[in-house]
């Protein structure tokens, strides 16, 4: 909550400097922009690789290169977004409640591929980038790929981590997650809506989550679900593992 006063405090504070690139007013109508564009474009053409979050991306990230404006002053103008990441996130649990039943059939099956999927998930990217040479910061932002960007942020501020780093990782496997989980999971003839949404959530957190309210209630229901308790046991073990 002190976090979130804070984040409420930095808006008010951005709101009130003068008008820029950066400044508030413009960026999140930019942002809003962007993404009304991606979504008519997603829905013109039904293909996932123009997802609107692909779009929408694409978008502000060709704005702001022509505007020249550099990530830090981005995150403070989209900071009205940032603030509403958490509630959000919390909003999710309306399609937990509505499968609450259904979810209760299968926990344990569900508790034993989270604990395999979240420790292997970021395990499996660490272990590449390792082999591959990648130095601290590089690993240190692997880790918290497959958590909601809240959750991320918070981590990565906790462990000195870079921040933007982190967010960019944080997005791209949601994106990579959400554009080709569903279609990878059907070529396995994984079609149990169960088990897609529960596979996107550990993997592709918020956005793999918005990716299966799109298949159905249910879909979302298990995925939000998986991405709030992966979540959770990150932030829960990551800070001990990298203690000891």
């Amino acid at each position: 909550m002190a976090d979130w006063l804070t984040q409420l405090r930095t808006l008010l504070e951005s709101i009130a400097t003068p008008l820029s690139l950066s400044h508030p007013l413009v960026i999140l109508p930019l942002n809003v922009l962007a993404f009304w564009l991606g979504l008519r474009l997603y829905r013109r053409t039904g293909t996932p690789l123009l997802h609107p979050i692909v779009g929408a991306s694409l978008l502000v990230l060709a704005a702001l290169l022509i505007l020249d404006i550099d990530y830090a002053n981005y995150q403070r103008g989209s900071g009205a977004l940032y603030l509403l990441l958490g509630p959000a996130v919390v909003a999710l649990a309306i399609p937990l409640k509505q499968n609450l039943t259904m979810i209760r059939r299968v926990g344990w099956p569900l508790m034993l591929g989270l604990l395999v999927g979240a420790v292997l998930a970021p395990l499996v990217a660490v272990v590449i980038a390792l082999a591959l040479g990648g130095g601290r910061t590089v690993l240190l932002a692997l880790t918290t790929k497959s958590v909601t960007t809240p959750v991320a942020l918070a981590l990565a501020q906790e462990m000195q981590s870079v921040q933007s780093l982190t967010a960019g990782v944080v997005a791209i496997t949601g994106i990579i997650g959400a554009v080709f989980g569903p279609g990878l999971l059907k070529k396995l003839q994984i079609t149990d809506e169960r088990v897609v949404g529960f596979a996107l959530g550990v993997n592709a957190h918020a956005i793999g989550t918005v990716r299966a309210l799109e298949i159905s209630a249910l879909c979302g229901a298990f995925s939000a679900l998986a991405m709030g308790l992966c979540g959770a046991l990150t932030a829960l073990l990551l800070p001990l593992l990298l203690a000891t």
